[in-house]
């Protein structure tokens, strides 16, 4: 007999907050409140003495430990150490990024050990799952829709996949953001439009053409900035009020890494403030001790000017990449028939005045930006489970793949753009006589050049049968799902025999890395 499916439950797993929604039994969606009574869960973990400390409550890390306190940990997630941004950001967090033996991006927590971002994305998503149980009653919740950027490449894609399945959770469905967007603001419900979406959060920004007519969403292109969300506005002010400290106070913090956290969160509540007034004070108890033993308080206003001053060269990056999912659609601004705005970043004033001076119409303003993708992932839930009716959701890839073999050029395997699922085929022959394996490398990119694209892993197909060069042809076939994940097969032509596919090098955590993560924290439990 076998076990009752657990509950499924729509999240999104945010740079600063994360967010989780279910549908109710009379079918509207509803956010789910954590055990302090709020409907976002800070994307943050403490590691602290006593064991890993999530959410709200592991703000008391960033107060004394920030070296074990991770936020952001999204944007580490898929990304490789030698990466330009990756390598700016480990000059400036306050916790330290270390290189995993491939290459992959982790998180150095002492001498001794290390975590990786899926491991951190996990434990929210962990404490995320528990909130629903709890509405649940204590049932069982097994799987999820998440939410992604539609920007995400294959590596980051499978990094969010993995950390689900270390949290113990099945993947339904990675949905983009911008759609999930759409879907949640209602727009099934609507007139049928042409939607330019514009998410931008903590970490990401995020744009995506996407039409609904009669019920049918379908998401013509997608763009974004992976480097570009409200923790770069923090940063700029904290660069600013380092600055500040040092001329009104004499003294140097920027090295201080208790002192640039504290200014971080005031930063944070300045922003946030400013959204809605134009001046705010700012007020830091103990910012540092002097020698002496003796703490700095440090006070002052500020005011919305300034801070739109700091923030203008980040407000400026939003331009490029609408005017390119635009002109990936073929489409003018002036056929946009509604902006729609998401993430709290845009909850900031000039972040709508950019957006509508580049667009060339006043964006709708959704009251809850911040809950909207995930109420978008819990009607996907619904729709997947079959509880909604009429709605189809069409995606396609946001970057390209190719494929080279030995020292060849990149051969494009699937093209940008194209509607997901979708399948392809490259055929490779052997060069030599008695060959019995064929390796090859598959890239994302559609670059001829490997150099100006992101490798993702080689891959050997093994075991053929021994025969003259050329007279064994292999038929690699590279699948694309409906969530961006990749998946490859092999067949030997003549015979129409499955070939074995070896994995020698990929990103992310191998399967049996995952595997051992998920018993253990299930063990934690």
């Amino acid at each position: 007999m076998t076990a009752p499916q657990g509950k499924s439950v729509g999240i999104d797993l945010g740079t600063t907050n994360s967010v989780v929604a279910v549908i109710d039994r009379d079918g509207a969606p509803r956010i789910l409140t954590t055990e302090e009574g709020s409907t976002l869960l800070p994307s943050l973990v403490w590691f602290s003495p006593d064991g890993p400390v999530i959410g709200e409550n592991a703000r008391a890390g960033l107060d004394h430990s920030p070296d074990v306190t991770i936020f952001g940990s999204k944007r580490l997630l898929g990304r490789r150490f030698d990466h330009p941004e990756i390598r700016k950001l480990a000059r400036i967090l306050p916790y330290e990024l270390t290189e995993a033996p491939n290459g992959d991006t982790w998180i150095q927590l002492s001498a001794g050990r290390a975590v990786s971002p899926e491991e951190v994305s996990a434990l929210i998503l962990r404490e995320l799952r528990r909130i629903a149980e709890r509405h649940f009653g204590g049932a069982p919740v097994t799987r999820a829709v998440i939410t992604i950027p539609a920007w995400y490449d294959a590596a980051q894609r499978q990094a969010t996949k993995d950390a689900a399945q270390i949290a113990g959770l099945e993947v339904m469905r990675l949905l983009s953001e911008p759609t999930a967007a759409a879907l949640g603001h209602g727009a099934q419900r609507g007139a049928d439009r042409r939607y330019l979406v514009c998410d931008l959060g903590g970490g990401t920004f995020d744009v995506a053409a996407v039409d609904v007519d009669a019920g049918v969403f379908e998401v013509l292109s997608t763009t974004g900035d992976a480097f570009l969300g409200g923790d770069d506005v923090d940063r700029a002010i904290v660069e600013n009020l380092v600055r500040d400290v040092r001329q009104s106070r004499g003294l140097d913090v920027s090295t201080d890494a208790i002192a640039i956290e504290r200014l971080r969160l005031g930063a944070q509540r300045a922003k946030h403030e400013l959204s809605q007034h134009a001046t705010t004070k700012m007020h830091i108890a103990e910012l540092a001790q002097l020698p002496s033993g003796k703490a700095v308080e440090y006070s002052r206003t500020m005011r919305r000017d300034e801070l739109e001053l700091w923030a203008s060269p980040l407000v400026k990056r939003l331009e490029a990449p609408v005017k390119e999912a635009l002109r990936r659609c073929g489409r003018k601004r002036e056929e946009v028939e509604e902006v729609l705005l998401v993430g709290g970043m845009t909850r900031m004033p000039a972040i709508r005045k950019e957006l509508a001076r580049i667009v060339g119409r006043e964006p709708s303003v959704i009251p809850n930006p911040e809950e909207v993708v995930a109420i978008g992932a819990a009607l996907e839930v619904a729709r997947l489970d079959g509880t909604i009716e009429g709605v189809l959701l069409i995606d396609v890839a946001a970057r390209g793949l190719s494929m080279s073999a030995g020292n060849g050029d990149c051969e494009m395997v699937i093209a940008q753009s194209s509607v997901v699922p979708t399948r392809e085929h490259r055929l490779l022959a052997t060069r030599q006589d008695e060959q019995v394996r064929i390796e090859f490398d598959l890239w994302e990119g559609e670059s001829p050049e490997a150099a100006n694209n992101r490798h993702l892993g080689r891959y050997a197909v093994v075991d053929l049968p021994p025969a003259p060069a050329g007279d064994v042809l292999v038929l690699v076939e590279v699948t694309v799902d409906t969530d961006g994940t990749v998946r490859l097969g092999a067949t030997e032509l003549v015979s129409s025999e499955r070939l074995t596919l070896e994995q020698i090098f990929h990103a992310g955590l191998s399967r049996a890395e995952v595997t051992r993560l998920q018993r253990q924290l299930a063990e934690a439990s």
